[in-house]
């Protein structure tokens, strides 16, 4: 494979270079591998560098019909991580997954997922919309009887702006809105599970 530098859209990451030992990824793009590299080693960057070793690499998988690719991997003191990143050029698919099974020996799958791993991240995340929901529902309530407390965080502040703007019924109907979404997310998913490419380490 020639092919080492792509063009990728994902958070804070522009390029990924498939190094000799690792996946590397930055937040600016590049007209040419040695680009790249040359700004890699540089120690004082403005650009955020992602180094993903491949034998920390737990799984790599994308669904059929989304262009996203998940990678899952342990990261400092073996953390789980995650990285998502989609391809510029639709074509650098096959040649990133065929990259990762010649040169570093994954195997690769095309399968359904289960119902349950395919809703999982959704109802994760309604879990999460609730708590969420409570919170704010709770202090825009104190905010309008004047018994919130002060904070001089600025995001706290810039927090506190927006419960202020929406109110108790509007923290309500915002949040019934992204969890009727949800909830769909999860029907859907769940009763049609979508097909998808893994791939996974040869000893994982």
């Amino acid at each position: 494979m020639d092919k080492r530098l792509f063009a990728v859209n994902g958070a804070k990451t522009s390029s990924l270079f498939l190094g000799p030992d690792s996946l590397m990824l930055s937040s600016q793009e590049f007209p040419s591998e040695q680009r790249f590299l040359d700004a890699w080693t540089k120690k004082l960057s403005l650009a955020t560098k992602v180094e993903i070793k491949y034998a920390a690499i737990k799984s790599v998988k994308k669904e059929d019909d989304d262009v996203a690719v998940v990678l899952a991997y342990k990261a400092a003191l073996g953390i789980p991580s995650t990285s998502e990143f989609s391809f510029r050029n639709p074509n650098d698919y096959p040649l990133f997954f065929d990259f990762l099974q010649r040169e570093q020996y994954f195997t690769k799958t095309h399968e359904q997922a289960t119902p349950v791993k395919a809703a999982l991240n959704y109802f994760i995340g309604l879990l999460f919309t609730a708590l969420l929901a409570f919170f704010s529902y709770s202090e825009a309530v104190k905010l309008a009887n004047g018994t919130a407390e002060q904070s001089t965080s600025g995001k706290a502040q810039a927090f506190y702006s927006l419960l202020e703007l929406l109110g108790a019924n509007g923290v309500l109907l915002v949040a019934g809105a992204l969890a009727c979404y949800l909830l769909y997310k999860i029907a859907t998913r769940f009763t049609n599970p979508p097909h998808q490419i893994l791939l996974v380490p040869t000893q994982a």
